[in-house]
């Protein structure tokens, strides 16, 4: 099966971006949802988690069910077998040890996504998904609830052009999204302290590396986001949850 629509650095690029800011988008209440399941044409899906492995489902779109012909009374009913119903055994396995590295990544700008065979349709024929997951709830700062949205491989620019309307409102954050992905963990966190107003001798403390090190941080984060101003820093800090006001 050809993928080389999807495998593309630019649509990774672009899906990332878009499952970041609908994340962005539910957590702020801009939208439910529900609103983003009547809209897209793909499978969305809420799963609860318990201990990273997920146990249930609480929410999935007419579309999926509709693919999974089965009602969403009759979805969230299953509980696990929902997982043994639709999906290859091996597939799951990893699948859970996807959510595992995932979650050890501690990298808001990241999604979990990989392929996956579902089985569809009154006789449970094998097709294709691409899978886009995002932690969407956390309790103790362990994840309870992830987002997932699962789309046909012949059906991604559709996919794509839906989100891209739904996503208009996070415009700051679509723009500067592919800046956001060039950082490194250690360059957000020094980002979050400047915003916060710290020196590069404060940094080097808290983090415990040279300044000299702090200033090659520095130097490579102008490069990278190209920013004029503190303001403009608070901004991006702000609008890409590195800081909270």
């Amino acid at each position: 099966m050809n993928f080389k629509l999807l495998t593309s650095t630019e649509k990774k690029e672009f899906t990332l971006q878009q499952l970041y800011s609908l994340e962005n988008g539910l957590s702020k209440n801009l939208f439910d949802v529900n609103d983003i399941g009547n809209i897209l044409p793909g499978s969305v899906i809420v799963q609860d988690l318990n201990a990273l492995e997920p146990f249930n489902v609480s929410y999935m779109n007419d579309w999926g069910c509709e693919k999974l012909h089965h009602s969403q009374e009759e979805i969230l009913e299953m509980r696990e077998a929902y997982f043994e119903k639709f999906f290859i055994p091996e597939q799951i396995d990893t699948f859970k040890q996807g959510i595992s590295n995932y979650f050890e990544q501690q990298d808001i700008s990241s999604s979990y996504n990989f392929f996956q065979q579902v089985k569809t349709g009154k006789h449970g024929d094998l097709n294709w998904y691409f899978t886009m997951c995002k932690f969407l709830k956390t309790e103790n700062n362990i994840p309870t609830q992830m987002l997932l949205i699962s789309n046909p491989v012949s059906g991604s620019d559709e996919m794509a052009k839906k989100l891209d309307n739904i996503l208009d409102q996070n415009v700051y954050v679509a723009k500067n999204y592919k800046r956001f992905s060039l950082l490194t963990k250690r360059e957000k966190e020094i980002i979050a302290l400047l915003a916060e107003g710290k020196s590069t001798r404060e940094i080097s403390d808290r983090l415990f590396i040279s300044m000299h090190t702090v200033e090659t941080h520095r130097k490579n984060i102008r490069k990278k986001l190209d920013l004029n101003s503190f303001a403009e820093l608070i901004k991006f800090a702000i609008a890409f949850e590195l800081i909270t006001l």
